[in-house]
């Protein structure tokens, strides 16, 4: 078998293999949405969930308000926020060329997470506070991509480390806002909406957050193929006549912008930018036109079994980030194993 040959091939059991995964993971969005709405403190059945939603019965009226007010919305919102980091974890480790890279790579987490502080320190609303982190994670970045500008070589290397220092000087930032904290009222606070939640999800925050996350990760579905020569570097892209700066600058507005409306909603959300593109490509190779359908999929899976943990089996709820931390942990490092397997294969 030539060349040509055995790549048609690979190309071609890389699409079946894609396919069968996207059809698998469809399947198992909608299981595990349905098993969302009945799962939580308030126990219902399969049965109660079809006609509380499908009926007129009044009988069903206590289930059906629990379903709509309660459950849709943070299901939908645990669908669109897992997708959303997912997918910008993903192309930041595509885009930097580096593994362990995560979405709040440039600072966006950390900055979002100061302006989250800061407002609740100086008691405004959540809506504020979410609108205060939003401003500051963008911020944050730009500030990110300023630092690394001054630099006459502007590698994917001078700007990580930029998001690193940049990062690290916005954790400071926070931890003195906690420091001058109420020990009481606002430590708790701020500490809480760190660790992320789902509980306060509203059908009105659908009406700002599904748009954006939508045209975002739209775009990024049809920028894949691109993705794929910027990931080779600027050389690379340069001779396949793409503009490997544009496109650089495009990926990272478009990635922090999913990041930062995310924690603005629901806080610091961990691991799962991290730990979905990794399952993805051991399921279904490298390649960004198969990996981001996939990786948005996926990561609404993880996400949606996470939130159904952090309220089903205690009194009360668990943080997001606490359940995210306990599984992506293990599955990180099961996934390093499994790589360690396939190098040895290969050799």
């Amino acid at each position: 078998m030539d060349n040509t040959n055995r790549m048609n091939f690979d190309m071609n059991k890389e699409k079946k293999r894609f396919l069968l995964f996207l059809v698998v993971g469809i399947v198992l969005l909608f299981i595990t949405f349905c098993l969302s709405l009945i799962a939580g403190r308030y126990k219902m059945s399969l049965n109660q969930l079809v006609n509380a939603i499908f009926t007129s019965d009044a009988s069903f009226d206590t289930e059906r308000s629990v379903i709509m007010l309660l459950r849709l919305p943070r299901s939908i919102s645990a669908i669109l926020v897992g997708a959303a980091l997912s997918v910008s974890g993903l192309i930041y480790q595509e885009l930097f060329q580096n593994k362990l890279v995560s979405p709040d790579l440039l600072g966006v987490s950390s900055g979002a997470g100061f302006g989250a502080a800061l407002a609740i320190i100086l008691g405004a609303s959540m809506l504020y506070v979410g609108l205060i982190a939003f401003v500051f994670g963008l911020l944050t970045v730009a500030l990110t991509l300023g630092i690394a500008k001054l630099f006459s070589k502007n590698t994917a290397l001078i700007l990580l480390l930029s998001g690193v220092v940049v990062s690290g000087f916005m954790s400071s930032a926070l931890s003195m806002v906690k420091f001058f904290a109420d020990q009481e009222t606002t430590l708790a606070q701020i500490t809480f909406w760190l660790m992320g939640s789902f509980e306060y999800a509203k059908m009105e925050d659908l009406k700002l957050l599904f748009p954006l996350i939508f045209i975002g990760t739209t775009t990024l579905v049809v920028l894949r193929n691109r993705i794929n020569v910027i990931a080779l570097g600027r050389e690379d892209a340069k001779a396949s006549g793409v503009s490997y700066d544009v496109y650089k600058y495009i990926l990272i507005v478009i990635s922090t912008l999913l990041t930062a409306i995310s924690i603005s909603f629901y806080g610091v959300i961990s691991w799962i930018g991290l730990v979905i593109p990794h399952i993805v490509r051991l399921a279904v190779g490298r390649q960004t036109q198969f990996t981001i359908p996939i990786t948005i999929v996926f990561g609404g899976i993880f996400m949606l079994l996470a939130d159904i943990i952090c309220r089903a089996f205690t009194a009360s709820e668990i943080p997001i980030s606490a359940i995210t931390g306990l599984i992506g942990t293990p599955i990180f490092i099961a996934i390093l194993f499994l790589k360690k397997q396939v190098v040895k294969l290969d050799d």
